[in-house]
């Protein structure tokens, strides 16, 4: 058989081998019922506590932007089928870690990488359980210039990304866990009993 001919083939076989392995579509339909996309749209996002490793200090103007930046991104991703009636509450801890490298004779640093890092916790409201616990993380650097006013839009930049890069990799960790057995299993242990119907003589 043929390259060409072996595309269809891949194409009809893509999706059973996705299956097999616990793949769920973050905008369809689960067998139990419900959807990824609903799941994701029950979540209420907490306030975000963000720190520095360089600085234990008071609230800033920067800890503010970035906490805003993230809850706006995961807002975006989380409700794009629509916001649910509350079911869960995701609770975030960002911290925000800056290393200076690629010094010049001087001892000047020209490079500076910059690390964002997500810890996070997905609290059922209604049983009052954190369901899910998990980190995440993005690394990048950008370059230092001799203007400080550049160099600072360098690094906002830079956060900019790496807040778009987090906010997908929760919003898929949180999506893979709707979808898995474990949480459907566990969703219908907390369905209420049907009382037995009486057995009549």
């Amino acid at each position: 058989m043929t390259a060409r001919g072996l595309i269809p083939v891949l194409v009809t076989l893509l999706p059973l081998v996705l299956a097999a392995c616990g793949f769920q579509p973050m905008y369809g339909a689960r067998d139990e019922g419900g959807s990824v996309a609903a799941e994701l749209g029950s979540v209420e996002i907490d306030r975000i506590n963000v720190v520095s490793e360089q600085d234990a200090g008071p609230e800033a103007e920067w800890r503010s932007r970035l906490g805003q930046q993230l809850e706006d991104d995961l807002a975006s991703r989380f409700y794009r089928g629509g916001m649910q009636a509350v079911r869960y509450r995701l609770d975030l801890d960002l911290t925000k870690t800056r290393e200076g490298f690629g010094f010049r004779p001087d001892e000047a640093v020209t490079r500076v990488g910059l690390r964002l890092e997500a810890q996070y916790r997905l609290v059922d409201v209604v049983a009052d359980k954190v369901i899910l616990q998990d980190r995440a993380q993005a690394y990048n650097s950008f370059e230092v210039v001799q203007s400080d006013f550049a160099t600072l839009a360098a690094e906002e930049d830079m956060e900019k990304r790496l807040i778009k890069d987090l906010g997908q990799r929760i919003t898929s960790r949180l999506g893979q866990f709707f979808g898995s057995p474990e949480f459907s299993e566990a969703q219908q242990l907390q369905q209420p009993q049907q009382p037995e119907a009486p057995i009549s003589e």
